[in-house]
């Protein structure tokens, strides 16, 4: 993804009124005394980190998803021990549909199971 494509889905970015407020990070703000942090969000192609001081906070933010952008589906994954994104794989994303129009006598386990499959 481009700079440009980037600069055009960051001008897209909101905060809706319930996600209260943002905080922005300082330029001079390090991680781990290495790497600036707003250089560390975007971590490959198509791959994001994002750090949470308050375990409550990413904690309420992960049970709110699912999430999306734009028609897109984000699909997040709890890094384990180190953290190395490469061996994360972000295949599973938990999410509702909604199905209209199903005949009364198929409103049961059997064929939500079918149609989950």
């Amino acid at each position: 993804m481009s700079a440009a494509e980037l600069a055009d889905l960051y001008e897209n970015l909101s905060l809706a009124e319930e996600d209260g407020a943002m905080l922005e990070v300082a330029e001079e703000a390090q991680m781990d005394g290495e790497v600036d942090v707003d250089r560390s969000l975007l971590i490959g192609e198509n791959t994001f980190m994002f750090y949470f001081v308050n375990r409550e906070e990413r904690n309420q933010f992960w049970n709110r998803g699912p999430w999306h952008f734009g028609k897109n589906l984000i699909v997040l994954e709890k890094p384990v021990g180190s953290g190395d994104v490469s061996k994360l794989k972000f295949n599973k994303s938990e999410f509702w549909i909604q199905i209209h129009d199903i005949p009364i006598m198929c409103m049961n386990r059997r064929t939500a199971r079918w149609l989950a499959e």
